[in-house]
């Protein structure tokens, strides 16, 4: 799984926030920080739906903030989840509120430390249906969207966001070593959606084999020539896309050139006779 880095460490690109809001976020020596209460939050222009996102945070002794996953901006928590981090101050800080709980909807069953004024490292593993916090190393919070059905009806993709403060004017959270792992842009993976059982996830994994364009094209068809009629069902589909994505008239030569060495080399391995068919006859659109 190739890592990127979200946070170049020297300015916010990359990441937006929403027009109409007082800015919340800058960065300072190297860290992304929000002291302004009652700002706009901050989200990444791209936009994930499997992944490890790995950062380092700091809080304040009264801090409260949080990092939202799989969200619409316009609409964070509506559509997305919360993962929550905040300082150990408050009453209400319950095992469903507390720092590595996904907020409101899923407790830790393991409660990180929430000393404050140090760094923590945090990890969140978004797998399709599966959940995942870790807090400095250890295992905090595991959920399953199916069993949860308020989580299940959120969004399977979208922006990530940390919040902006949430405490009084001054506090503050301190985020830095912002990296991703994008787990659509492993073919295998993206194989095995083909065959979720949850069609968001079938459409999903149909638009990240899109995306990856012409290294999918040997997978797509031998998922065509296996035994599981939804992955073939989907293959085929994501193979024309990728077909006429490149076939546009705006497409760089290369990226048609690609798909089209890659048919031609599928071709060769001799794959079914519906198959072969069926790539001949993508090939004649491409040309």
């Amino acid at each position: 799984m190739k890592v990127i880095s979200l946070f170049n460490g020297r300015d916010l690109t990359g990441w937006h926030m929403l027009p109409g809001k007082a800015p919340a976020f800058v960065v300072a020596d190297g860290v992304i920080e929000t002291r302004t209460a009652g700002g706009s939050d901050l989200f990444t222009v791209e936009r994930f739906g499997n992944y490890v996102l790995r950062f380092e945070y700091l809080l304040s002794k009264v801090g409260n903030s949080g990092v939202l996953i799989r969200c619409d901006p316009a609409d964070p928590w509506t559509t997305g989840v919360e993962v929550q981090l905040l300082a150990p101050w408050t009453p209400h800080r319950d095992d469903l509120h507390c720092t590595g709980s996904l907020y409101g909807y899923v407790a830790v069953t393991n409660r990180p430390d929430e000393t404050t004024g140090i760094w923590h490292s945090m990890e969140i593993r978004c797998d399709r249906t599966a959940i995942e916090v870790s807090v400095d190393g250890q295992l905090t919070t595991v959920a399953d969207t199916v069993k949860v059905a308020a989580l299940n009806k959120k969004l399977v993709s979208g922006a990530i966001g940390f919040q902006a403060n949430h405490g009084e004017p001054g506090e503050f959270a301190k985020f830095r070593k912002v990296e991703l792992g994008n787990l659509d842009a492993d073919p295998a993976y993206v194989l095995q959606g083909l065959s979720h059982a949850d069609a968001r996830f079938r459409v999903q994994a149909r638009e990240a084999a899109v995306a990856l364009r012409a290294i999918m094209v040997g997978p797509l068809a031998r998922s065509m020539d296996g035994g599981e009629v939804m992955a073939q069902s989907v293959a085929r589909q994501a193979l024309f896309d990728i077909v006429a994505a490149a076939s546009a008239p705006q497409t760089a030569p290369g990226m048609r050139a690609a798909v089209a060495q890659a048919l031609q080399a599928t071709l060769k391995t001799k794959p079914s006779e519906i198959t072969a068919g069926y790539l001949t006859w993508l090939q004649g659109m491409i040309r």
